[in-house]
């Protein structure tokens, strides 16, 4: 790590980072690769879709680190803490971990297996639980700041933080992955595996077809965020890591923020791997992400609906005429680009989205990118930072309340330029409308 990315380092686990980063400077041996895992309410078994990347390193002469941050809230069940519990136990007993950690320190256990190092953090036990509103996230920045805290102290040399979940099989080159110069993290592809409940398996697939619906309608719309943000898939430098601040202490959404944060840094490069595989599953304890939706989903699967296509066209028609910002004075800077946005709209749908980019404060944005410089690139720059993907997606929804309702699932696939691929029908099963969508990606990125 070289000076100034030292610094920026440095300054994050000194200011930012939490407690637990300084249990990194304990570990007594190197590795070259490291892999974060939230887990609460797991079995050990959960380790089985992990352990064969961590071996493979072994079998390349080099080694993993695998820290788990085991977790629970107080308004959790008895039951998933005890669980939990026997998780901890397990694991440590798996690799004769021992302890690092002093007395009033997040209790942590540092085992050396035969082919990979462990950590285990108790965030379960009473005195030591996380905050209830920030969950998975807090979960999260715990392990990628020690990750982080091993980097720094030269104990790995670990080019990428790598996360991931407890219901996932990785790919066996996993670590093999690296990213570009320009590339601040990485993402996986991936697949979600059927469980053999047939609701739960529906519910799953529409709820994957809709991400990458929706990925694809930002890619075609040319937004710099279409990329998935799913936190079992990302593998982040450290350097980026810290620059961003590490995790958001977030209950669920963390890995949407992060990444749209690290976005802003440099490019999301999608690795050329084998997909990581997710087992379909169903979890109610966030308010929001895949297991949620699972959740929800299955509760009247005929009735599922998605964003409606046209709103891509309206995106791809904004983001298009941005570059009209070029050349003109800060207060005709919102006029010039909506002049050219609106020119082929019909007037019922001209005023649609004119009052959909009034609710995202569109016209002030752009009054105050064109008075940050007269220079394209700032200006550029400056519009492309706020229009993150938190505002792309806070404006398809006013484009849904504004009248482009959503669509059926199966529609909104049939009727989108950019989801009709000829090897691929709407009258497909779901998983494999699933794998068709998931080829369309690949061909995007090839091209």
């Amino acid at each position: 790590m070289g000076a100034s990315r030292r610094n920026v380092a440095t300054k994050y686990l000194e200011r930012y980072a939490e407690p637990e980063a300084a249990l990194g400077t304990r570990l007594t041996r190197s590795a070259q690769h490291i892999v974060v895992i939230p887990a609460h309410n797991e079995s050990s078994m959960f380790f089985q879709g992990i352990q064969p990347a961590l071996v493979r390193v072994t079998a390349q002469g080099e080694r993993a680190l695998c820290i788990v941050v085991v977790n629970a809230t107080d308004a959790q069940d008895a039951k998933s803490q005890t669980r939990n519990q026997l998780l901890i136990d397990t694991l440590t007993t798996k690799t004769a971990a021992v302890p690092i950690h002093a007395q009033n320190e997040t209790p942590c256990w540092y085992g050396q297996d035969e082919k990979f190092d462990l950590i285990v953090l108790d965030r379960n036990r009473e005195g030591h639980r996380l905050p209830r509103h920030e969950g998975v996230g807090l979960a999260r920045k715990i392990g990628g700041d020690l990750a982080l805290a091993v980097i720094h102290a030269g104990i790995s040399d670990a080019g990428l933080i790598h996360m991931t979940d407890c219901d996932v099989q990785l790919p066996t080159e996993y670590f093999a992955a690296t990213a570009q110069p320009s590339s601040v993290a990485l993402i996986y592809p991936f697949l979600h595996e059927p469980c053999g409940e047939a609701l739960i398996d529906e519910a799953h697939a529409r709820y994957e077809a809709y991400l990458r619906y929706y990925t694809l309608g930002l890619q075609y719309a040319g937004s710099p965020y279409g990329f998935h943000t799913i936190g079992s898939c990302m593998a982040i430098k450290p350097v980026a890591y810290a620059g961003v601040r590490g995790v958001p202490k977030r209950q669920a959404g963390e890995d949407f923020y992060l990444l749209n944060k690290l976005a802003k840094l440099g490019h999301i490069e999608t690795a050329t791997s084998s997909p990581i595989v997710i087992r379909a599953r169903h979890s109610p304890r966030v308010p929001f992400g895949t297991g949620r939706a699972t959740h929800d989903i299955a509760k009247n699967v005929e009735a599922y609906r998605i964003y409606d296509p046209r709103v891509f066209d309206l995106l791809k028609a904004w983001l298009s005429a941005l570059s009209m910002i070029e050349d003109v004075p800060p207060n005709r800077a919102y006029d010039a680009v909506w002049c050219q946005a609106s020119k082929q709209l019909t007037p019922k749908d001209r005023d649609r989205f004119k009052k959909a980019l009034a609710f995202i404060d569109a016209p002030k944005a752009l009054r105050q990118a064109a008075a940050q410089s007269d220079v394209m690139s700032v200006r550029k720059k400056w519009i492309s930072d706020w229009f993150d993907a938190f505002r792309t997606l806070k404006l398809v929804h006013a484009l849904r309340d504004e009248g482009f309702v959503d669509v059926a699932w199966r529609q909104g696939l049939s009727d989108a330029s950019f989801c009709r691929p000829p090897s691929m029908t709407t009258q497909e099963n779901s998983f494999a409308l699933c794998r068709g969508l998931a080829r369309l990606e690949e061909q995007a990125r090839r091209h």
